[in-house]
């Protein structure tokens, strides 16, 4: 059985646009969503073909493109709370470990 937490009635800020629906974390599979009405919207990150495992119950975010900002603004709503950060990739990237809080 999946140990999903799902926090409805949930606006994110992505900087550019807020999008809102029902933010859910999943412990088993490491992922964070944002399920909206036009489909979900994946804030999580697969860091693992970088060697990057979060500890249980965590997940990454990654820190560039559309998503540059992102873990601050969902800090700062009380969503997750930094764990750490690591650079990943060509660019030297960076993402973050959260422990996710809803």
């Amino acid at each position: 059985m999946t140990a999903i937490t799902e926090k409805d009635g949930v606006t994110v800020d992505f900087g550019n646009i807020e999008l809102s629906g029902s933010l859910r974390h999943d412990r088993e599979y490491q992922t964070l969503v944002l399920m909206t009405d036009e489909g979900p919207e994946r804030l999580s990150v697969d860091l693992l073909s970088y060697g990057f495992i979060p500890a249980p119950g965590n997940v990454f975010i990654k820190d560039w493109s559309e998503h540059q900002g992102l873990t601050a603004r969902l800090e700062a709503a009380g969503f997750v709370k930094r764990v750490r950060s690591v650079v990943v990739g060509l660019f030297l990237s960076t993402a973050y470990e959260v422990e996710v809080t809803l």
